[in-house]
């Protein structure tokens, strides 16, 4: 595809599509920034719901490591008769706050209990187990001793033997109610999980929350497991990180301000100048072309000013490119050159043979066969001056070399057209444009010329540059001169053709006669 295609392509997206930039960029940022807080804010909410999981299967496994110490003590008992015992099972359920009761077992009945009534009426079913130091715990509901209420019984078998140890879960139960996850706190033993309201329901029917953690303990089977919901969720992230959430869409906005402001400068200057054209705002500049020898001008490079007539001066630098995306650099250099043609052509000076009229052109007008007939056009009006014309290609935008490129070069060369590369070894160009686009004059760039009052090594990239266009016969012409010793240098280097402060600054075009008049 040809460049000013692709130009042409991007000036229309940014035209029509501003809206990419100043809504949709700062609106991405904004969810990602949400999306970043969102995912910090669950992971630390995770985390403080594993911290309080640890803690409460802490307390609990306590509080079992009692009963089950309880539980081996009274397994010492086992095989007694009941009323010789039942005194030290009463103490015994004494010794810890939470243990209610202590009751002996025999073929998973219980035969003696310090409460006379819960004898030969409860039946404990639960495993049978050889091992002595096996416990197992489990949910009961509606005993006789606490009815109405649930209550965690741990078993210590002995055979079909063993003993049962009742804990109160009213303690428990005031633990799950601490945690501050909108009490959805459960505690689970085998199929059936207590909420923190004391309800006793069937595992299967436990809702999955938006955030779940469970722990298991590593002690007894059982499992803590906590449940936050989306909408406490999002109260948390609310109170916690609410105020980064307004710092993001402030920043938010003022980058969606900033876009749009710089979107519409720069769709305003591409308005301007298409204005600034139809009212001639443009104005072309000249700066003299030295033979440094003879201190004679034998040319002049046409630079352009844009003269707005509410922000005065804009530098080239801003407008230049602006033009190229948008298309606009061809008619700006289609007028430049008509005026200037036309102050040429009606000089009273006379000016020297093949006298050097040098005019900036960009990667676009290769692609375009317009620059023929604008050339064709401008020799035609200076046609008695004798003007040498030297269109300079500047290296800001890569030249693509195919067949409309050099066509179009061809057409030129055919006019008597040189073609000069402007800042030679600053952008684009390289060795394939100097052997494809059949060059005749090198431009050396000032930043080069700048390095000669440097130190050796940094003169030798300004010799290669002279070198190289010596041996590809091509004429040079050194850019920015601005003392005596950068001019003697060059000399002595044999580039005659010199421009730059030394010589003269860039004049408006009506000073062209003026300044040939006093030489």
């Amino acid at each position: 595809m040809p460049t000013a295609m692709k130009n042409k392509i991007r000036a229309f997206v940014a035209e029509k599509h501003r809206v990419i930039f100043w809504v949709v960029i700062p609106l991405c940022f904004f969810v990602f920034s949400f999306c970043i807080i969102g995912l910090f804010a669950q992971h630390m909410l995770k985390n403080r719901a594993w911290h309080e999981v640890d803690n409460t299967i802490g307390v609990i496994d306590s509080v079992l490591n009692d009963a089950n110490d309880t539980a081996s003590q009274a397994l010492t008992l086992l095989g007694r008769p009941c009323d010789t015992v039942v005194e030290k099972l009463r103490v015994m359920g004494m010794q810890h706050s939470l243990v209610r009761t202590v009751d002996l077992l025999h073929q998973r009945r219980v035969y003696c209990a310090p409460i006379p009534s819960l004898q030969n009426i409860e039946i404990i079913n639960l495993p049978v187990s050889d091992s002595e130091q096996a416990a197992d715990i489990e949910f009961r509901s509606g005993t006789s001793l606490f009815f109405g209420q649930t209550v965690l019984v741990l078993h210590k078998p002995q055979g079909e033997n063993g003993v049962a140890v009742v804990i109160d879960m009213r303690y428990m139960l005031h633990l799950l109610n601490m945690i501050d996850t909108d009490n959805n706190t459960s505690m689970t033993i085998k199929d059936l999980y207590l909420t923190s309201d004391g309800k006793l329901l069937p595992l299967s029917s436990m809702a999955k929350g938006f955030i779940s953690v469970k722990r298991s303990s590593a002690t007894f089977p059982y499992q803590i497991h906590i449940s936050i919901s989306f909408q406490h969720y999002l109260q948390y992230l609310i109170n916690t990180y609410g105020l980064v959430m307004i710092l993001s869409v402030i920043v938010c906005v003022v980058m969606s301000l900033l876009i749009r402001k710089w979107l519409k400068v720069a769709s305003s200057i591409r308005s301007n100048m298409a204005q600034g054209l139809k009212r001639n705002e443009f104005e072309p500049y000249f700066q003299p072309v030295m033979d440094a020898a003879s201190n004679t001008c034998i040319g002049v490079e046409i630079l352009t000013r844009w003269q707005h007539p509410a922000d005065g001066v804009v530098s080239p630098d801003v407008f230049i490119p602006l033009a190229e995306e948008s298309g606009l650099i061809i008619p700006l250099t289609k007028q430049l050159m008509q005026r200037v043609a036309f102050v040429v052509a009606n000089t009273p000076i006379q000016l020297l043979d093949n006298f050097y009229v040098a005019i900036n052109i960009s990667a676009q007008h290769l692609s375009d066969q317009r620059i023929v007939g604008d050339c064709e056009a401008f020799l035609s009006v200076v046609r008695e001056k004798n003007i040498k014309l030297v269109l300079e290609l500047t290296e800001r935008q890569l030249i693509e070399i195919n067949d409309t490129t050099l066509g179009v070069l061809d057409a030129l060369q055919l006019l008597g057209i040189g073609i000069a590369i402007d800042d030679f070894g600053t952008g684009y160009s390289g060795l394939s444009y100097l052997r494809k686009l059949k060059i005749d004059f090198l431009k050396i760039d000032q930043s080069f010329v700048a390095m000669i009052e440097e130190e050796t090594t940094s003169r030798i990239i300004v010799d290669v540059v002279i070198d190289l266009a010596n041996k590809l016969n091509m004429k040079l012409i050194a850019e920015g001169v601005e003392n005596v010793r950068q001019r003697d240098y060059l000399l002595e280097k044999l580039v005659v053709y010199q421009q730059g402060y030394y010589f003269a600054r860039p004049m408006p075009i009506n000073q062209f006669t003026p300044y040939f008049e006093q030489l």
